[in-house]
């Protein structure tokens, strides 16, 4: 190698840094080692936008990661729970407090009409004795007063014998800060191996909303929905204390509609 080739190098070296230059690449014509200078000087511009962008993607997946929705807090927080029966005697001593609650009022209302109307005909008859339908209609009218307690009673005792198969059934009631639940224990047992179990679901009663009457007892809480459904909680499947939170929960959202001692 001569000393103009080597000069010729040096000057190649100067004007591409950082790129090794041989005696092949200083043999290159002119515009073939400029156009690959200028591919390199281009791909180390692109380069930092690339990551650049990378990085811009990187930062906006993290900014676009769902949060975790939150929690319903209300129904979370759960105050007591505990597992019941109701024996027969107990659902007795609720229906009647039901029926004094929604029926009797009726029933004495139109014992007393029926009653001056079974007055009325009696006067009529004593004054004019001849008059044999005036009895009748007395009659008549008594009979009615009959019927009306009778059914009131026959109704009682067809819900209790209908009711007597559930007595050993168990079912967990469950209070939260705004509803209770009330949900049916099955006893596997009562089913075959290849029998499918049957899922019941609990009964969610929410405090606003639904017409609630609750009766408290000496010995129960009585529960009635809509004035058809009612729930009977026996005081002795409680433990210490839960009475009373019943109680000021029941007084808290009910006002009027709790009462005791019917």
């Amino acid at each position: 190698m001569n000393t103009d080739e080597t000069k010729e190098i040096d000057e190649i070296k100067e004007d591409l840094p950082g790129e090794e230059v041989t005696e092949e690449t200083a043999g290159l014509p002119e515009d073939e080692i400029s156009g690959d200078t200028g591919e390199v000087e281009k791909a180390l511009e692109e380069e930092p936008e690339a990551v650049k962008e990378e990085t811009e993607d990187s930062s906006e997946n993290e900014e676009e990661e769902p949060a975790e929705p939150a929690k319903p807090q209300d129904y979370k927080q759960m105050i007591l729970s505990f597992e019941y029966n109701v024996k027969n005697s107990e659902e007795e001593q609720a229906f009647r407090a039901f029926q004094k609650k929604y029926v009797y009022k009726g029933n004495i209302i139109k014992t007393i009409l029926f009653g001056i109307v079974s007055l009325l005909f009696m006067i009529s008859y004593i004054r004019y004795p001849k008059e044999y339908l005036y009895p009748v209609l007395t009659f008549v009218s008594l009979a009615f007063i009959f019927v009306i307690w009778f059914n009131t009673v026959k109704i009682r005792k067809s819900l209790l014998q209908a009711l007597k198969v559930l007595e050993n059934d168990r079912y967990v009631f469950t209070l939260f800060d705004d509803r209770f639940s009330i949900e049916t224990i099955l006893d596997e047992s009562e089913f075959d191996d290849d029998e499918e179990i049957p899922v019941i679901k609990p009964r969610i009663v929410e405090f606003k909303g639904t017409e609630i009457n609750v009766i408290e007892k000496p010995d129960m809480f009585v529960l009635i929905l809509k004035k058809d459904t009612i729930y009977v909680l026996p005081k002795r499947c409680f433990e210490d204390g839960d009475e009373k939170v019943l109680s000021d929960a029941f007084k808290k959202h009910l006002g009027e509609n709790y009462e005791t001692g019917i």
